[in-house]
């Protein structure tokens, strides 16, 4: 995405007018190279005194579950005024009372007024904001006498090009062949899913008679797994942050786990049904390792209706006999025993499916995802969209497919 190369129509509160040199810039996301815009300033007759400029420039949208700091706090930048040494300065997004409508605003140091003054700025955005930001900031900048009046005003903006993310943001899952070999398949980080070629993780993990995600894998390496092995030994491969050996040897957690049918990491801890259908919460204890868990908790019983399930950072989503999918979001109430909500329908027809599991982001920007394989052999990813109902998220009404062939494999985490 190219910058355009005619610089920005200037406009002018009173006879001052401010223009972005050169227009808007385009900041590529995960390059880690910030973009320098310049803003050529002149002031209006008769300005005397400090003058103090500003940026002020309204997102995009703003995610739901980000405190105003930390979004602007993910917003870097520097300023030289005049060719003086560059300084930096912080993003504010102002909520004080009477303020009505959110803007991200950079503050530049007050210089004394001239008829001419040049900013240079430079920009960068953290690649986890960088989505509620782009394709673009457009906004003002703007010049403030000391008594605070507006002398001189013009347009401002950057490009944000979203790239592709950081392997730490895109997603990986996992599959077992029936030699008992298991693969790793990862997010390209394209606008629509797709994944790279399977690598070999290695082998041996057919000695297992259920392996499953205890939190979620990235493509940097990072996100663990369980395996259960035939004598009911529990066991504990960590995330390496190396995806070319994304996981470091097993760890024994303990024995006696054969008297679960079903066991899956979730948002607060690990979840495991026994034969007679009960389900038991191990929840993780507050500031120990991953492998940590409290007492296990009595969830409740007929947990058996369900014939799939899989974790989600937020919850579980399950599916009935029937082939209805439901999402169980986790309670914000920690003291309850049952940690989930009411259970809510997210729709019919998923008993074409004989595995499902959910994945951090496999496009790109998107959200988390759900992956499932259809009894051919194809498998499909459905991008996540916040639900309402659920207070949480679940898997939207579209599909894409990305892999076929993929009964070879008698797992898929």
């Amino acid at each position: 995405m190219a910058a355009p190369a005619a610089a920005a129509t200037a406009e002018a509160t009173g006879t001052g007018t401010v223009v972005q040199t050169g227009g808007r810039p385009t900041f590529r996301v995960g390059s880690g190279v910030p973009v320098k815009s310049r803003f050529d300033v002149t002031l209006p007759a008769g300005v005397t005194g400090q003058v103090k400029a500003r940026l002020v420039l309204p997102p995009r949208y703003l995610p739901m579950d980000s405190y105003p700091e930390n979004v602007a706090g993910a917003v870097h930048s520097t300023v030289s005024v005049n060719g003086a040494r560059a300084v930096p300065v912080s993003w504010q997004l102002p909520t004080d009372p009477g303020v009505t409508e959110l803007n991200l605003v950079l503050d530049l140091p007050a210089v004394a007024a001239a008829g001419t003054l040049t900013y240079e700025v430079t920009f960068a955005a953290e690649d986890w904001v960088s989505f509620y930001l782009a394709p673009s900031l457009d906004g003002r900048f703007e010049v403030l006498d000391a008594s605070a009046t507006p002398v001189a005003s013009g347009s401002a903006g950057f490009l944000i090009d979203l790239g592709t993310p950081a392997r730490d943001m895109r997603g990986a899952f996992h599959a077992r062949d029936k030699s008992g070999v298991l693969w790793r398949y990862e997010s390209l980080g394209q606008e629509v899913q797709a994944l790279t070629g399977r690598t070999r993780v290695g082998g041996g993990w057919g000695t297992y008679s259920l392996i499953s995600r205890l939190t979620p894998t990235y493509a940097n390496g990072r996100g663990d797994l369980l395996g259960r092995d035939k004598a009911g030994v529990l066991w504990y491969h960590q995330g390496s942050g190396n995806p070319a050996e994304p996981f470091k040897p097993r760890v024994r957690l303990g024995a006696g786990w054969n008297i679960y049918t079903a066991i899956t990491g979730y948002g607060d801890g690990m979840l495991a049904r026994d034969t007679s259908g009960a389900l038991w919460n191990f929840r993780h204890k507050s500031g120990e390792p991953a492998t940590s868990f409290e007492p296990r908790v009595r969830v409740g019983a007929g947990w058996n209706a369900y014939t799939a399930w899989t974790g989600t950072p937020d919850g579980v989503l399950t599916r009935d006999a029937s082939g209805v999918l439901w999402k169980h979001t986790v309670d914000t109430d920690s003291t309850k025993a049952n940690p989930f909500l009411p259970r809510v329908r997210v729709g019919g027809g998923w008993n074409t499916y004989n595995s499902i599991a959910a994945t951090p982001d496999l496009g790109r920007w998107s959200g988390d995802d759900l992956v499932a394989r259809d009894r051919n052999g194809d498998v499909w990813a459905y991008d996540e969209e916040y639900s309402a109902a659920a207070q949480g998220g679940v898997p939207g009404p579209v599909r894409q497919r990305i892999g076929w062939g993929w009964n070879i494999y008698d797992a898929i985490v």
